[in-house]
């Protein structure tokens, strides 16, 4: 799966959590939190979302490398190249 495959799963899944957020205008370098206003149980069901959709397992001590759009296409790239 390339980058551009992985940002499109982040964005399906943000779509789903956060439906009147705009995905598409996310800056890649702030948190989701402040961007969506991701509470901490919509962040936890975002995690919960992408391990299941891409079948990895994400632990919860990685969760803050996961809280921006770049970092979680970083993360994810190198989770599913392993």
């Amino acid at each position: 799966m390339n980058k551009e495959q992985i940002r499109e799963t982040i964005f399906n899944v943000l779509h789903e959590i956060a439906p009147e957020g705009d995905v598409q205008t996310i800056d890649p370098d702030r948190s989701f939190h402040d961007q969506l206003e991701v509470d901490s149980i919509d962040f936890l069901r975002l995690m919960m979302a992408l391990e299941q959709t891409l079948g990895i397992e994400i632990f919860d001590f990685d969760y803050p490398k996961l809280s921006t759009l770049r970092g979680c296409e970083d993360y994810l790239a190198a989770k599913l190249a392993a």
